[in-house]
């Protein structure tokens, strides 16, 4: 019986709301292709080049809002400080309320640690907008439970899980909201106001 062939699709979401397709069907290709998109550099570097035989493709970092590698191949991914895990909503919205677990992730010798469990909804300035599960550290104190939510936007780079198969990665820098529930303990300064809708500009609707 011969083995289902790998590959792999890289899908480019840009700020003017393009999406540019990549494909790549050779092994070893595709495994080095993997190991440039999991780097904590791939935002933060000038330019993203795509190569072939055919082609070269060059775009500017500061105009991609978030790349999506479709793929069956095993892909490692490097979580952010106090990020456990991260991976596409497969129902997007905030409504369901999200489940708060334990997870055992400092060694057999320690007392599992609480963990926090919440939904995020990210908007891009492209207008692209990604619905996550976030399991995160649970924080000691509502200050560093505000400050965990602004860490999004420091971020060289925010991987996730697709649902199906593969990951994706959002640059933080093209992040225009971020909106997770449930609700945490907000600063006194914040608008008393609930999130009713949000429409891309000049109605150009967009989602994964």
């Amino acid at each position: 019986m011969t083995a289902s062939r790998v590959d792999l699709t890289i899908e480019v979401r840009s700020g003017d709301g393009s999406n540019t397709e990549f494909y790549q069907n050779d092994p070893k290709l595709l495994a080095r292709a993997l190991r440039v998109l999991v780097t904590p550099r791939l935002f933060t570097q000038p330019f993203l080049v795509l190569a072939s035989e055919h082609n070269v493709s060059t775009i500017p970092c500061r105009t991609i809002d978030l790349i999506l590698a479709r793929t069956a191949a095993p892909v490692q991914l490097a979580w952010p400080a106090e990020l456990l895990d991260v991976s596409e909503l497969c129902e997007p919205g905030l409504d369901n309320e999200p489940e708060e677990s334990e997870t055992d992730f400092s060694g057999p010798m320690h007392t599992p640690a609480p963990v926090t469990t919440s939904h995020l909804e990210i908007q891009t300035l492209g207008a692209w907008t990604v619905a996550l599960t976030v399991q995160a550290v649970a924080q000691a104190t509502v200050h560093d439970e505000r400050q965990l939510l602004m860490h999004f936007f420091d971020l060289p780079v925010l991987p996730f899980r697709l649902q199906g198969s593969g990951v994706g990665f959002i640059n933080p820098s093209r992040i225009s909201r971020v909106t997770v529930h449930p609700a945490f303990n907000a600063p006194s300064e914040a608008l008393p106001a609930d999130l009713l809708r949000s429409s891309p500009p000049f109605q150009r609707g967009v989602r994964l």
